[in-house]
């Protein structure tokens, strides 16, 4: 990674008005991480110049405990990545999920505990009727619940799949303590 690109709707189209370009001095991967069935599926970037706030930019303040969203909660997830056309898409989409428990999500009828979705985990996608998904490219894009960040997309089987939903690296408290801790650093 060498640059940011902030504020962009689209991924053709200049947008000067709203696009923020930033060259990136520094990356912080978490240093548990393994690989993203492992967990920890986390990376910091240090910009080399500061982000201006506009109507496209913002930032959301990191509390001291984000809450485990309770199974049923509907979150919103945003990306370019593959869409069901089964191309990248142009401009950023959004679709809201609904998140799936744990003892849920690591049953037979979904994961079935291969990968094991742990506590640093969010399960999330189709309400059973409708599929609702991330898919590639959409990797390190948010998971907001209820305006409030709950975690990142990192991983899923296929896309799309009403019974292999998304996974999301949880901000847990043990993972907002190392992003406070990098960030200070």
């Amino acid at each position: 990674m060498s640059k940011a690109i902030l504020g962009a709707h689209s991924i053709v189209k200049e947008e000067e008005e709203s696009r923020q370009v930033r060259e990136v001095q520094k990356h912080f991967a978490h240093p548990n991480y393994f690989n993203h069935i492992v967990g920890n599926d986390l990376m910091l970037l240090k910009l080399k110049e500061p982000v201006n706030t506009t109507k496209s930019v913002k930032w959301l303040q990191l509390g001291k405990i984000v809450k485990d969203p309770p199974d049923g909660t509907k979150c919103l997830v945003a990306g370019w990545g593959v869409t069901e056309e089964n191309h990248i898409s142009d401009v950023l989409k959004s679709v809201r999920v609904t998140v799936i428990g744990r003892h849920k999500c690591n049953s037979c009828e979904y994961y079935n505990y291969a990968p094991l979705i742990t506590s640093d985990m969010v399960c999330a996608g189709s309400n059973g009727k409708k599929a609702a998904d991330t898919c590639q490219g959409d990797s390190g894009g948010p998971l907001l619940c209820g305006f409030h960040l709950v975690g990142v997309t990192s991983f899923g089987a296929g896309c799309g799949n009403i019974y292999k939903p998304g996974i999301y690296s949880f901000l847990s408290k043990r993972q907002l303590k190392w992003i406070k801790e990098t960030m200070k650093s």
